[in-house]
């Protein structure tokens, strides 16, 4: 190919020469056309050489490959080199990846919501033929075939015109936030699910859009139950589904209790026929069988309480107790069922120091990271090896109270309190929390904040501002103006400041009562929004809910009225000491140790300690100091077996000889206390030694 270039190149060369030459020759010219002449030739010899081999190729049958011809004519794309392949025109088109089928889970909610469901609120869904469900995507189905499988699961959604969306969780416990999944362009794929969750590992949520779902639970036999597994009842021999057979058949024992309490009235009469071996039960006054009143007595009063009055359920399904309507007697009614609300299945730890204990106490209660507080609450102070098997639990939620009482709340003592104007405060979420300390205060054996102003207590429970006086307002600047309203005969002086409260009324002395009403409620509507905060941490355990339907059984909880603080008689009627032998030298010295002990309770009681006032000890803070709690108990049953054991050391001088002094130890948890004798006996020892153990011993240092 490169010599017929050339020949090619010189034949050109030749041409231009000759006519170079017609012109006129020159030495040069002619020299050049004769050295053209002489490349011509040996150039043609070449050829001829050239195109004799190609014959002899071709008469051999040989000739060039497609890959040879195609790396010529293309040399870019067929490159040389071992490692460089060459690219083949012939490449197979790319294969489709194969559908993997998998199982995934939804759950149906009855109402557009932007939350999950809490526990409760599944077993309604489920009673209801909504929840949770696992489907099976056997290929990428489309947005109909997907429609199909869920009307096919939910028969509810067949009658859906609205629209739905799923939606899926964020992670962690408890209610999270739910965001929505966003269809494409032809709605929702399998793919699309696939993606979401996860390939089946991540809950999707159904929301409808507009409709709202019958929550009422359906018939056993309904179509929503008939892929369950059944089994039979065998009280009642009726076939329910596995969901919800358990809860039956608590239902159905005690049917059967009451059926048999009915038809068998002579079991009554026996009782009624009193032997004189037979004892009475302190709750009910029947007489039982001796060997039979223990047994009996331990579940007398939740006997007396299930027949007196109805088992609530949910909407009349058996299942656990929801909120009851009209079912509740007394205050301890109430606090029983809010016991029966706490979720054992987790614990929400605290582990916090006594140093500025309310501060980090309300930071770590907002955290709530891995748990919440509608679980048992368990508290650790840092550095004390105590346990918390109950008192240190009372003892967090008595500190917090009090504290919350002081840092969110003013007023006077005794005369009721309302919420602080801090916005700062309501910003951080603090009263929102408060309100959740209330709530499992009240619920986990905790002290009941009974210090709220009446109007406070209405607002929480109707939104209404009710009973607003002239006693509730603890603002220095509005309590001027009012004092200056009804004393001073011009008002023109006041009006800006009459003005910037609300009042839009006449200006003069027959309005006096109409300004003082507008300030008032000005001091009040600043705080509502306060109030409003409080009271969405009450919605914990619905225990709002409860209050709105008992108003007047709530009310003590949290309205302050007659002072029930502990006095020093609640702590000596409760003392269950163990005596030596009557008569004895030891006998007397514990009997002047328990007179020393309530003359220290009374002295405190009447205030006659020289103290300073931040530091001051109280009969609250001994019994918190015994036990770990500073309230009466409020169950009447806890009241009952509440006792305080007391015990005497009488070998501490043998133990440790040549010692001087000898403090009492208490265990909370156990409730009880021992006094070492050789250093109790003398008043003024006892009363040096025990504020010095109330004041400097408040840790959980024994285990």
């Amino acid at each position: 190919m490169t010599l017929v270039y050339i020949h090619i190149k010189c034949n050109v060369l030749l041409n231009l020469f000759i006519l170079t030459l017609q012109q006129g020759s020159t030495p040069v010219t002619e020299a050049a056309a004769a050295s053209v002449q002489n490349i011509l030739s040996i150039l043609n010899q070449s050829l001829g050489k050239a195109s004799t081999d190609n014959n002899k190729e071709q008469n051999s049958g040989k000739h060039p490959s497609m890959d040879q011809e195609m790396a010529r004519c293309f040399p870019g794309f067929f490159r040389r080199g071992s490692k460089r392949c060459a690219v083949s025109l012939n490449k197979p088109s790319k294969v489709a990846k194969e559908w993997k089928p998998f199982n995934f889970t939804v759950f149906l909610v009855h109402k557009s919501c932007e939350t999950t469901p809490s526990p409760v609120q599944d077993l309604e869904h489920m009673q209801a033929g909504m929840g949770k469900r696992t489907l099976f995507m056997p290929k990428d189905m489309i947005h109909s075939e997907v429609s199909d499988l869920f009307k096919m699961t939910y028969p509810k959604m067949e009658k859906i015109t609205g629209g739905w969306l799923l939606y899926k969780a964020a992670g962690g416990n408890g209610k999270r936030p739910l965001s929505v999944v966003p269809p494409e362009s032809e709605g929702y794929t399998g793919s699309i699910i696939k993606s979401a969750s996860g390939g089946g590992k991540t809950m999707l949520y159904i929301v409808p859009l507009q409709e709202e779902f019958d929550l009422r639970p359906l018939p056993c036999d309904s179509q929503e139950f008939s892929r369950m597994p059944k089994a039979e009842c065998k009280m009642c021999l009726k076939i329910l589904p596995l969901q919800l057979l358990a809860l039956h058949v608590k239902q159905c024992k005690a049917l059967e209790y009451d059926t048999l309490s009915d038809s068998e009235p002579e079991v009554k009469s026996v009782y009624n026929n009193v032997n004189p071996s037979d004892n009475s039960c302190p709750i009910c006054q029947k007489h039982y069988p001796a060997e039979d009143l223990e047994l009996h007595a331990s579940v007398c009063g939740d006997w007396e309480r299930n027949m007196d009055s109805p088992v609530p359920f949910l909407d009349g399904s058996p299942t656990e107790l929801k909120e009851p309507q009209n079912t509740f007697l007394s205050e301890e009614d109430v606090l029983r069922w809010l016991a029966t609300q706490v979720d054992p299945s987790k614990e929400f730890a605290i582990c916090v120091s006594r140093m500025n204990l309310l501060e980090r106490g309300l930071m770590l209660w907002q955290r709530q990271k891995y748990s919440s507080p509608v679980n048992p609450l368990k508290v650790t102070f840092i550095g004390e090896p105590g346990v918390d098997s109950g008192a240190l639990r009372k003892e967090f939620l008595t500190e917090m109270i009090a504290g919350i009482e002081m840092r969110l709340f003013e007023g006077e003592d005794g005369k009721g309190k309302m919420p602080k104007y801090s916005l700062n405060d309501l910003d951080n979420g603090l009263f929102r929390v408060a309100g959740e300390i209330f709530a499992v205060s009240l619920a986990q054996g905790g002290p009941a904040p009974k210090f709220l102003q009446e109007w406070c207590y209405n607002f929480l429970l109707t939104g209404n501002l009710e009973n607003v006086s002239r006693d509730h307002i603890h603002d220095l600047e509005l309590s001027s103006l009012i004092k200056m309203v009804e004393e001073t005969s011009d008002l023109s002086s006041c009006t800006e400041q009459i003005l910037n409260c609300g009042y839009t009324g006449p200006i003069n002395e027959g309005s006096r009562d109409s300004i003082t009403r507008a300030i008032l409620l000005h001091s009040a509507v600043r705080r509502t929004t306060m109030l409003r905060q409080l009271r969405e941490g009450l919605q914990l355990y619905g225990f709002i809910g409860v209050m709105e339907r008992n108003r007047e059984l709530c009310r003590g909880f949290f309205v302050a009225g007659d002072d029930d603080k502990v006095d020093s008689n609640y702590i000596v009627s409760n003392l269950a000491p163990t005596m030596s032998e009557s008569g004895s030298q030891k006998h007397a010295r514990e009997t002047q140790i328990l007179n020393n002990f309530q003359d220290f309770l009374q002295e405190l009681e009447d205030g006659t300690t020289e103290d300073d006032a931040a530091d001051a000890l109280s009969v609250p803070r001994v019994l918190q100091w015994l036990t770990g709690q500073s309230h009466r108990h409020l169950l009447l049953s806890e009241r009952e077996n509440f006792k305080i054991k007391v015990h005497f050391d009488h070998t501490c001088m043998e133990r440790i000889p040549n010692h001087t002094i000898c403090f009492p130890l208490v265990s909370a948890c156990a409730q009880s206390i021992t006094f070492p004798t050789a250093h109790c006996v003398h008043y003024s020892e006892f009363k040096e030694n025990m504020t010095a153990a109330i004041k400097c011993g408040a840790g959980f240092y024994r285990i």
